[in-house]
């Protein structure tokens, strides 16, 4: 059996939080492989900062078994981070450097005995070296969900993975071509990455959460615009806003609604009983990669919910309605398009996720993933 481990600075197999890499990781497991999820950068700074896998506090440094895939959460007593003071920035890149190194022979022989290492677009890119070292004939794959600057890791990892670890890497899939120019040091060994989606998920959910006629949903915390609802929100009182998960609250009018962050499973209903959908993402660096890469914007595709999302994230696919970030006249056009359009989508077709993760371990054999 074939051994495919996962390197994350920011998730858990086990959370409620659900991002590609977590449905990628199962989908595999589903498939037979021999499937192995390490997180990291996780510490005492954790309680301090907030942290989804808080709750795994007491069952960090030892391997569980979740759902058919071994999971070691690594907690160490500080970890490395990004910061906006000038004094404590410049100590980073020498404190991710001694972290890397940290003592660990779990995380050692879980790496030393892989077939497949799959390391995420974040600060686990700072174990490349170590990875390398334990184990040379391991097929090493960048997975680009999104670019660092993104995320707001360390300026000083970009320019490490461009100058020093580029050559490590076996090959990069990246979730979005526009991703391209910011990865020059990847070019002749890059290919896309595509959605999955299994389907059986969608078909089976509950009944309708709603007791409200038209309802509007976004669900995820990344690059989140809480203008958007204080805007959206009062132009359309008879639309009910259910937010989920967003890591924060605010002001707002009466008809937004927060939900707690909740596991992948409970967010299908609120999804496929919708009218329309909100991805409200804020600007930032290379943005505009979102509208091929969005997990959420794959989600109502698939279930043929018009969505809302500002123009950065507009991509090629139909069903999206545009608007200007901070622009009242933008947002209430493009909420009255979608509103319009509900029950005029069509759906979208995905591969299963199983299929994704084997085109990820095995993109030469598609040679139309490739991207030139």
């Amino acid at each position: 059996m074939r051994k495919v481990v996962f390197i994350s600075a920011f998730h858990d197999f086990r959370t409620m939080k659900r991002a590609s890499i977590h449905h990628v990781a199962a989908g595999l497991a589903q498939q037979g492989y021999d499937v192995s999820f390490l997180s990291t950068r996780y510490s005492y700074l954790s309680k301090i900062k907030g942290d989804s896998r808080l709750f795994l506090w007491n069952r960090s440094n030892v391997v569980e078994s979740e759902r058919g895939v071994n999971c070691y959460l690594q907690r160490t007593l500080l970890h490395p981070f990004s910061t906006n003071g000038q004094f404590l920035d410049r100590l980073m890149p020498a404190a991710f450097a001694i972290y890397a190194k940290t003592p660990d022979k779990t995380f050692d022989t879980i790496v030393s005995k892989a077939d497949f290492v799959i390391v995420e677009s974040s600060v686990a890119v700072i174990y490349l070296p170590r990875i390398k070292r334990l184990n040379s004939h391991a097929k090493i794959i960048y997975y680009a969900t999104d670019l660092l600057e993104t995320v707001g890791a360390h300026h000083s990892l970009a320019a490490k993975l461009e100058h020093e670890w580029s050559d490590l890497f076996d090959h990069v899939s990246v979730r979005s071509e526009k991703m391209a120019p910011f990865l020059k040091w990847a070019r002749g060994k890059m290919f896309k990455a595509e959605f999955g989606v299994n389907s059986d998920d969608y078909h089976s959910v509950s009944p309708s959460p709603f007791t409200n006629k038209l309802n509007a949903v976004s669900v995820g915390s990344m690059l989140f615009d809480a203008d958007f609802f204080t805007r959206a929100a009062p132009l359309f009182p008879e639309v009910d806003f259910h937010i989920i998960g967003s890591g924060t609250e605010f002001d707002a009018p009466r008809n937004v609604i927060f939900h707690s962050e909740m596991p992948f499973r409970a967010t299908l209903p609120f999804i496929t009983h919708t009218s329309i959908g909100i991805a409200p993402y804020r600007c930032g660096p290379g943005v505009e990669y979102l509208g091929d890469s969005s997990l959420k914007l794959a989600q109502f595709e698939h279930v043929a919910k018009p969505t809302v999302c500002p123009n950065f994230a507009m991509g090629s696919s139909r069903g999206r309605y545009g608007y200007q970030p901070g622009d009242t006249e933008s947002i209430r056009s493009a909420m009255s398009l979608a509103l319009e359009n509900v029950g005029k989508i069509s759906a979208r077709a995905f591969p299963s996720w199983g299929e994704v993760g084997e085109r990820i371990l095995y993109p030469q054999r598609h040679p139309h993933l490739q991207i030139s």
